[in-house]
């Protein structure tokens, strides 16, 4: 009975820690917003025990401070440490292309990213309401063909640390056209098991969404301004 209670804490305390850490990476909450123990448990209707591991894993992971008060706050992001991330991503994303370059390939599964994205590129810009999630999802697509889970689980990690800068990235006509078009081209790079164009189009693809990390942060930071200024109804 207590190791079903100690499962369930578990699974509670991931739960929390993975919504709390989305709404930081998308920007929701601001750098310094408070996290207390009390709010938290009211509002998840949970005891103080899954809400303290929660925050400790938000910690752990750099996207929360401690003071000695045993409050937490959101820590501010660093325009270095997020183009570092592109960094170590561009690295992962060049081994994916590599190793799926050498590898048995699975034309079915081309087939489908291949329609997918030429479905996009046709009907734009209204089949790109969710543009970030479709580039996460073409780019987890390719990591995981390659049967690496750790390289998948990696790659993962990074994309989600780097989220809300394709939330401001991917956003207008021209860029949504060039997204399209690269990702075609590494498909059609890696069915012809062509090594050299589909790192050439793995890294453009990437350099392209880097070189816009910066209005990245500031539309981002933008926004939270707009919140607090806001005026209520």
């Amino acid at each position: 009975m207590r190791q079903g209670g100690e499962k369930l804490a578990e699974n509670l305390s991931v739960d929390i820690y993975e919504r709390l850490s989305l709404r930081i990476l998308k920007l929701e909450y601001a750098p310094g917003h408070r996290l207390t123990e009390e709010g938290l448990c009211a509002e998840f209707q949970v005891s103080r025990s899954p809400v303290r591991e929660a925050l400790n894993m938000l910690v752990q992971r750099g996207l929360v401070k401690k003071n000695p008060r045993q409050n937490y706050a959101v820590r501010e992001l660093e325009l270095k440490e997020i183009r570092d991330a592109y960094h170590v991503r561009l690295v992962l994303e060049l081994e994916v292309v590599s190793l799926l370059c050498k590898q048995e390939l699975d034309h079915a599964f081309l087939d489908r990213l291949e329609a997918r994205w030429t479905e996009l590129r046709d009907g734009l810009p209204d089949l790109f309401i969710h543009a970030a999630e479709e580039d996460e999802h073409f780019h987890h697509a390719l990591a995981e063909a390659t049967g690496n889970s750790v390289l998948a689980k990696s790659l993962a990690a990074i994309d989600s640390q780097i989220h809300f800068v394709r939330l401001s990235d991917i956003t207008n006509l021209e860029r949504l056209a060039k997204t399209c078009v690269d990702h075609l081209e590494i498909i059609n790079a890696v069915r012809r098991r062509d090594l050299k164009n589909a790192l050439i189009a793995i890294s453009r693809n990437i350099e392209w969404a880097e070189s816009n990390v910066e209005a990245a942060l500031k539309a981002a930071k933008g926004r939270q301004i707009g919140k607090k200024t806001r005026s209520p109804d």
